[in-house]
């Protein structure tokens, strides 16, 4: 239960005020709050999912002191390449899948390499129980978003 609850203090206090906040805000201007929920847990869920099964995988080949050197280093470099590579998501791009696909997708690829999903590569690597980890995950990523969900779920209803 310590894993669960360390996993989703450190996601949801990293993720305040994230890019993934302010996309899912954005999302609930344009799409229901169920949807976008929906969406936000299916990307979370499989990214995080996949970086927990690489960190459980790689702690059986690499000690833990490397792996940490390695997690800092992708995230200074993918940090680096996010401030250069800012692109947007093309309007006809979005409308060529439903909501909860969008969402699922966008979450999907904007965590690949973000701090959040190297904690939960770092933390699964390091702890005991991998499912815990990725439930308090989950849920740190899905409280943060839910916020900006909320903020721009009542925005959306303020523009025409």
């Amino acid at each position: 239960m310590v894993e669960l609850i360390r996993a989703f203090l450190l996601i949801f206090i990293a993720e305040m005020g994230d890019k993934t906040q302010i996309i899912a805000m954005t999302f609930a201007t344009q799409y229901k709050v169920k949807e976008v929920l929906t969406g936000v847990f299916l990307g979370v869920f499989l990214n995080h999912g996949l970086a927990i099964i690489l960190g459980r995988y790689i702690s059986k080949l690499i000690p833990i002191n490397y792996i940490q050197i390695m997690a800092g280093l992708m995230f200074v470099i993918f940090g680096i390449m996010s401030l250069r590579d800012e692109d947007v998501e093309d309007e006809e791009h979005k409308r060529n899948f439903g909501p909860v696909f969008t969402v699922a997708l966008a979450f999907f690829i904007g965590e690949l390499g973000d701090k959040t999903q190297l904690t939960a590569m770092t933390l699964a690597a390091e702890g005991n129980y991998p499912f815990l980890i990725l439930i308090g995950t989950t849920l740190g990523m899905i409280g943060t978003s839910g916020i900006g969900i909320l903020i721009g779920s009542k925005i959306g209803e303020k523009i025409p």
